[in-house]
């Protein structure tokens, strides 16, 4: 009797346990939402607790607005090659009267990601979207009163909500937490969201700052304790250019904002705060409810020292500590990147720990190359350029085919071994050729043409394309590399004496991770130089990886001689 009692108990609780984990699947699921997890000195972006590289494209910012528009636009996607989709969603389109929210233009958008194999980060575009506030609700937009508007120095206003509206940055909360709670109810076991930004390029380049009564006000009242105690608790690691205007100061840790930071400086460092600050409480109520990677992005390069030409306030790097200060809940600060020296703000966006995630940036050939530099040489979780649905490229050039190369190697990427067993190298006309040091080897990069053409007594080439590669070492002697229009020799770092070649190189592609050989690369295919004065002597004939005009995956095994 015990037994038996015993067994239909068991049986019992079995079977109710599973009604349960049918009826309530998140219950049933174990893997933790999308969150950064820190390898090292890199962060790496696990979706369904596996590493995941964000091989992106943003949409034109109307695209999302209407999912039968959007039919069209899905299919053209997955043939880009892409496995994640940057998505605008819109506070107006969400909220279109306070406190009723719709959120099927939402359930669409992650149904039809789902149909195609796709991961969403959504583009929160509500208080601010490119400096301006024209995606706010009418209900917000019809009522300055209540939702006041940024003041220009002379009084007038301007079409941007204010930072020190606190109705704005409480409704605007309420509509990111609903949103949050939203899509963790429909997407919290399947993580077709992985991440969420937060704004878009928010700042002001009407004035140095609000000019606003309650603007004044507090420009002439003491710095926030919260951020003096931050720059003093992490003054030894500050950013340098921001630890001298306040060490400019004397370092001072009580004043106004004028007397810490300097008279011109505090109006960029005070709007960064107050921005940051809103942006905070709206991230916080969102995460609340579900707690998944958020950033907010910065339009760079346009500026040229002086605030008013760029957006005061926006999270570029002099302020960077001002934004991790006021809004600890971020994830993280992204370059949208269009202009100046694109390796320039790679750099300076990993500085204190900071992952590289760039949501926009230029695609076609030379955003391709800029691709193969920020996962090669900065860990960055993703890359994505902007209005990929404005200009479809050839699936066989381009963006496109780094990324079907790079979604096999992405394994390789990120293992938590490759950080220091990986690199890349981008050339063009204006640098034909590079050295990379990796492991033990020293690798001569130099850019390629093309197929080549003879020309008199020479090989000749067309004006060359970019030309780069990412190089990933899986062995002592052993490299998976991919490239474009470029050519590699390797050779030992601390031995001349002895002579490096290739034992074999191969084309190939990964089968659910497997590597399967193709082409066996001999002969003109392994050959580095094309003059032919040097064509034929020892060590330029068969000594190295040559990459031609399509991008290629090639596996290589070095020996000495």
């Amino acid at each position: 009797m015990l037994t038996n009692y015993f067994g239909k108990t068991t049986l019992a609780c079995t079977l109710i346990f599973l009604f349960v984990s049918l009826t309530n699947p998140i219950s049933a699921q174990t893997a933790s939402p999308p969150h950064l997890e820190k390898q090292g000195s890199r962060s790496v972006l696990l979706v369904k607790n596996k590493p995941f590289l964000i091989l992106g494209a943003e949409l034109h910012n109307s695209s999302t607005s209407n999912l039968r528009y959007m039919d069209t636009i899905w299919p053209r996607l997955v043939q880009m090659n892409l496995n994640t989709v940057l998505a605008p969603l819109s506070w107006e389109l969400i909220e279109p009267n306070e406190g009723k929210f719709d959120f099927s233009l939402v359930d669409g958008l992650i149904e039809k990601a789902r149909k195609n194999k796709l991961k969403l980060v959504f583009l929160w575009f509500a208080s601010w979207k490119n400096l301006v506030s024209t995606y706010a609700p009418a209900w917000v937009k019809n009522n300055p009163e209540r939702f006041p508007l940024h003041i220009k120095k002379g009084g007038e206003r301007y079409q941007m909500l204010s930072a020190f509206s606190a109705e704005g940055m409480l409704a605007d909360s309420k509509a990111f937490a609903a949103l949050m709670k939203h899509i963790k109810q429909v997407d919290a076991v399947e993580q077709t969201v992985i991440m969420m930004q937060v704004e878009n390029e928010v700042g002001t380049s009407s004035s140095e700052r609000d000019c606003s009564k309650i603007a004044n006000d507090l420009y002439e009242r003491q710095v926030p304790e919260k951020l003096i105690d931050y720059l003093t608790a992490n003054k030894p690691n500050l950013i340098p250019s921001f630890k001298e205007v306040w060490g400019n100061n004397g370092f001072k840790t009580k004043g106004s904002w004028k007397e810490i930071f300097g008279e011109g400086p505090s109006n960029e460092i005070f709007m960064s705060w107050y921005l940051a600050s809103y942006i905070s409480e709206v991230i916080r109520a969102g995460k609340a409810e579900y707690n998944i990677p958020m950033y907010v992005n910065a339009a760079i390069g346009r500026q040229n020292g002086k605030i008013g030409t760029y957006p005061s306030g926006s999270p570029l790097p002099f302020v960077m500590d001002v934004w991790r200060a006021a809004a600890p809940q971020l994830d993280m600060l992204s370059p949208d990147i269009y202009f100046g020296v694109f390796t320039d703000f790679c750099r300076t966006y990993t500085q204190s720990g900071n992952p590289l995630f760039i949501p926009e940036t230029r695609g076609g050939e030379f955003g391709a190359a800029n691709l193969i530099m920020a996962i090669g040489n900065y860990n960055a979780i993703g890359f994505s350029p902007f209005g990929i649905d404005g200009r479809f490229e050839d699936t066989a050039t381009g963006i496109p085919s780094v990324y079907k190369a790079l979604q096999q190697l992405s394994p390789l990427i990120l293992r938590s071994e490759s950080l220091s067993q990986m690199t890349s190298v981008s050339l063009d006309t204006s640098k034909k050729n590079s050295t990379l040091t990796l492991g033990n080897y020293q690798i001569d990069c130099n850019l390629q043409g093309g197929p080549p053409a003879f020309n008199n007594s020479s090989l000749a080439f067309d004006n060359s394309p970019p030309g780069y590669a990412i190089i990933i070492q899986t062995g002592k002697d052993e490299f998976f590399v991919a490239g474009k229009n470029i050519s590699l020799q390797f050779s030992l770092k601390d031995n001349k004496d002895k002579i490096t070649g290739i034992e074999w190189a191969e084309e190939g592609d990964f089968n659910n991770e497997v590597w399967v050989p193709g082409r066996r690369m001999n002969g003109d295919e392994i050959m580095v130089s094309y003059s032919l004065s040097n064509l034929f002597k020892e060590g330029k004939s068969g000594n190295g990886l040559r990459f031609t005009n399509k991008v290629s995956v090639q596996k290589v095994k070095l020996y000495q001689y």
